[in-house]
């Protein structure tokens, strides 16, 4: 079958039926994981909305076991996230924490998710606690909550927030961090009932603990011999008692800083703890190994993949109709690129993306040395990733110039048969067609935000598998879309004609071997450098114990995490460029469509806030 063939109207076409399909998928894997946040009708799951003491809004996730109630009130925590996610990062844990008879309160810290934006650092209502503070006061305002058992607990920066707190209020019972280390301000009394998770390779083990070796070392240091009251302490054992809230233990996993996270092994050690230290209700109990939070995870994951998937059917029917239909047009052109160019283009582009670290230094040196470009583009993490893709891919056009002049000289090749003009001779647009185009990506783009925006204002889930990938938008994250989308765009565009044009892999001997194995190509060849960079940095970290490249502060490590969320989003998003370039003949509906979606995914997901170096 062809692209014309796709079309005829005298074929049936199964485009509504798939589109069908995908949709009872979304909702069916949407359904599943809403049902497993609330372990199966055992806990209430809720929205709920406070000002910070500086009227800054959080916006939280409150989980009240049905057990829960006001003549029986029931332990509370409070738990915090890391620096670069929201509050849903956190379910592992709150997920198995509420089945488990204790009422959990899972926060957007400031600047993250839905909850406002934080001021500069300077100003005097700046709330170090991101917003923790005020979340545990109105904890401890519900009435089905014993303040008498409260605890905390967080990962990364968002264990530092929740230490910080607990150093400070003795009325805290109990807390857990993982991912981070108490500091020389820790004692044998205060915080009390801590417990410290933290992963053998754990990226910022150096900067957070000042060991080499964390196994062979951690406990045998200063801060450690303040903390523990024995003479010679050891990982995972448990020292003082709950009774005079003494109890002191560090768990090492042999994981990485992300993993302490989603690990059902420290997940069942938090777990342990908080009932030895809180005491819920014994009937409510599970064993600490019988955890769910997978099947929420797996099915946001399925959920997501579902809902864009739905745009390749839906936008199938859609060029069938009258308005769109001037849009469709196979691929034009014998041109394809196989053999020695083929190897030499891919690995150009392997370079250029290798640049990941030296671009992305370079953004912060000017931002700290000539302009604070926050002022304008305030998600920092964001911009590293967005100036990096903006260079590979400028660097990458001056080099498709260059070889299109040759290619055009040699062989007669056009811009039009790569996809990128609407007339042979010469590079022209179409103003009507574009038009038509950005509609058509618009319609697409909003069906996929309306979609998840429903979905999760009724089940409480949003689009995330280990990282937040979508979510729904505050009026200030839609006024970043405007900002973000434009930078995007120029880079989509500039990557269509890399992959759909100079790269064009040939036809297979059917329309769909062609999407198949073009989409998996592309996904390689974009990808495939950025998992060599991940290689470079966890080899020598497992092998040796030192990850090779750490930044300032560790802002290299941080950007290493990020490459798992971008290798993520592009193997979400290759395929449907590839697809309708195959159903359009032209690289423009894919870059505009791939370019707002991933502005959603950047501005709803990533944090506004200092970046802690």
């Amino acid at each position: 079958m062809n692209t014309a063939q796709l079309f005829d109207p005298d074929r049936r076409s199964k485009a509504p039926l798939v589109f069908v399909v995908c949709l009872a998928v979304l909702m069916g894997a949407t359904l599943l994981a809403s049902l497993t946040q609330k372990s199966f009708g055992k806990v209430l799951v809720s929205n709920v909305s406070y000002l910070n003491y500086n009227g800054i809004r959080i916006r939280a996730k409150l989980l009240k076991p049905l057990s829960a109630v006001q003549t029986d009130p029931a332990p509370g925590v409070v738990y915090i996230h890391g620096y670069q996610n929201n509050r849903e990062t956190g379910d592992a844990y709150c997920i198995e924490l509420a089945r488990r008879g204790i009422v959990v309160l899972e926060i957007d810290a400031v600047g993250r998710g839905n909850s406002g934006i934080p001021g500069p650092l300077d100003d005097p209502d700046f709330d170090p606690t991101y917003g923790g503070q005020t979340s545990l006061e109105y904890l401890r305002s519900l009435p089905f909550v014993d303040t008498d058992r409260i605890g905390l607990m967080g990962h990364s920066l968002g264990a530092e927030l929740v230490y910080n707190i607990a150093l400070k209020d003795p009325a805290i019972k109990a807390l857990v961090i993982s991912g981070f280390a108490y500091r020389d301000d820790a004692s044998t009394q205060i915080p009390k009932n801590m417990l410290m998770i933290f992963g053998k390779y754990d990226e910022f083990r150096k900067r957070m603990t000042a060991t080499q070796d964390f196994e062979k070392e951690w406990m045998a240091t200063e801060r450690t011999r303040q903390v523990f009251p024995a003479a010679n302490p050891e990982l995972g054992r448990i020292y003082g008692n709950f009774e005079n809230d003494t109890a002191r233990r560090v768990y090492m996993p042999r994981i990485t800083h992300l993993k302490t996270a989603h690990s059902g092994a420290a997940i069942a050690q938090a777990l342990e703890w908080m009932k030895a230290a809180l005491k819920p209700s014994q009937p409510d109990w599970i064993p600490a190994d019988q955890q769910i939070w997978p099947i929420k995870e797996w099915s946001t994951l399925i959920a997501m993949v579902s809902g864009l998937a739905c745009l390749l059917p839906l936008g199938l029917m859609l060029l069938r109709t009258s308005i769109f239909q001037s849009l469709r047009h196979p691929v034009s052109g014998t041109y394809a690129c196989t053999g020695r160019p083929y190897i030499r283009s891919v690995i150009l582009n392997g370079v250029l993306m290798a640049l990941y670290f030296p671009i992305i230094f370079i953004l912060f040196g000017v931002h700290v040395y000539l302009i604070h470009i926050d002022k304008a583009f305030p998600l920092m993490m964001t911009n590293g990733i967005v100036w990096w893709f903006l260079w590979t891919n400028i660097i990458g056009f001056i080099f498709f110039r260059r070889w299109f002049k040759k290619q055009h000289l040699a062989a007669g090749l056009t811009l039009s048969e790569l996809g990128l003009s609407y007339q042979e001779d010469r590079f022209a647009m179409n103003a009507g067609q574009i038009v038509k185009t950005v509609g058509l990506a618009a319609i697409l783009f909003f069906f996929a935000y309306i979609v998840e925006h429903t979905l999760e204002s009724i089940f409480l889930v949003d689009y995330r598998f280990i990282f937040p990938f979508a979510s729904d938008l505050t009026a200030y994250r839609v006024k970043l879309w405007f900002t973000y989308f434009p930078l995007l765009l120029v880079g989509f565009l500039l990557m269509g004609i890399f992959l759909h044009g100079q790269l064009r892999r040939p036809q297979q001997s059917t329309w769909w071997l062609t999407f198949i194995t073009g989409s998996a190509q592309n996904i390689l060849v974009i990808v495939t450098p950025l998992l060599v960079l991940l290689v470079f940095q966890y080899v020598p970290l497992f092998a040796i114990g030192t990850i090779p490249l750490v930044g300032p502060g560790g802002v290299f490590i941080a950007f290493t995490h990020n490459l798992f969320h971008i290798i993520g989003v592009l193997i979400i998003i290759l395929p449907i460029s590839t697809w309708f370039y195959q159903i359009t003949g032209k690289i423009y509906l894919g870059a505009v469509l791939n370019a707002a979606l991933v502005t959603w995914m950047f501005v709803s997901s990533q944090v506004i806030a200092p970046i802690p170096i």
